[in-house]
């Protein structure tokens, strides 16, 4: 099934001609920290084209989405969940979006997600070989972790700058996922100072392109109505563990980034309420770190 969409995808996404690329790798983890726990690892490969025309409103953007989150409990050595306060889950998944330039330095996006979860996430293998070659340390167990099931979210997003002064922006970004895996809408804001555009517009790091560096400070929050990797199905009970998810969370962003004619790298820490009320309430750190070749 995966197959027969990714050509749909791409079949989507093709029909124009395009003026740039880029291609880029993200890494999150909470390692840096030495956590490993709740959202505990990301990776994700990213490919992005504009296409400019001779209205200078209508430039159109699409970009590509390879992704993989990996969650686990802090209590990753024991096969007991009543120890448990993050349920384990792997979500593997391709995004397809597309955006477009409105006018004033805003963006409305539009975009589909599709993957596994379970074991056909690959998540568990991964965690499991990284840790026993790299770590050093014993084998997760992995025990009731989220069921494997295909899933499909549609996402909708607008995306809108504000130039305070010369070395000073201000960034407002409403989003939406609805689908089975998460179901949620969110508000981020921020301030960003320097030359460079610190966070990506959307999926976008064409926009603001100058060389130079930047630091942002932000804040995001989203109000969950479903989290699959927390809660489980909402049309059935399959789930061999779930746990009760804290419908709002928020995110308090800080980062920094160098831009130069054909790279940009961006390291971003994230200070994140709790995903459910099992967790304590201290909050859950971890760091994204990008590297984009245009």
């Amino acid at each position: 099934m995966l197959k027969n969409l990714f050509f749909i995808f791409i079949f989507i996404g093709l029909g124009n001609s395009f003026s740039q690329e880029f291609f880029g790798f993200r890494v999150d983890n909470d390692l840096y920290f030495l956590d490993d726990h709740y959202y505990s690892n990301g990776i994700f490969l990213k490919y992005g084209k504009s296409k400019s025309s001779s209205d200078s409103i209508s430039t159109k953007y699409i970009f590509w989405e390879l992704g993989q989150k990996i969650f686990n409990p802090s209590k990753r050595f024991t096969k007991d969940t009543e120890q448990y306060d993050y349920p384990y889950g792997g979500w593997l998944y391709l995004k397809f979006s597309k955006q477009t330039f409105l006018k004033n330095h805003s963006f409305f996006q539009w975009g589909i997600q599709a993957g596994l979860t379970g074991n056909e996430s690959l998540a568990r293998q991964l965690q499991n070989t990284y840790h026993k070659i790299f770590l050093k340390i014993e084998e997760m167990p992995w025990t009731d972790q989220v069921p494997g099931t295909f899933h499909v979210n549609f996402l909708l997003d607008y995306f809108k700058s504000y130039k305070l002064n010369s070395a000073m922006k201000f960034k407002t970004h409403f989003f939406s996922f609805a689908g089975t895996q998460r179901s949620s809408v969110g508000y981020s804001s921020g301030l960003i100072f320097g030359n460079s555009f610190v966070m990506p517009v959307l999926e976008n790091h064409f926009f603001d392109k100058k060389k130079g560096d930047g630091i942002y400070l932000g804040i995001k929050s989203e109000y969950f109505f479903h989290d699959y990797m927390v809660s489980g199905s909402l049309f059935n009970d399959n789930a061999p563990f779930t746990l009760k998810s804290v419908p709002l969370r928020t995110v308090l962003e800080f980062g920094f980034s160098f831009h130069s004619n054909k790279w940009k790298f961006l390291i971003m820490y994230n200070q994140s309420s709790r995903h459910n009320f099992s967790q304590p309430k201290k909050g859950h750190r971890y760091l994204n770190i990008s590297i984009i070749k245009f």
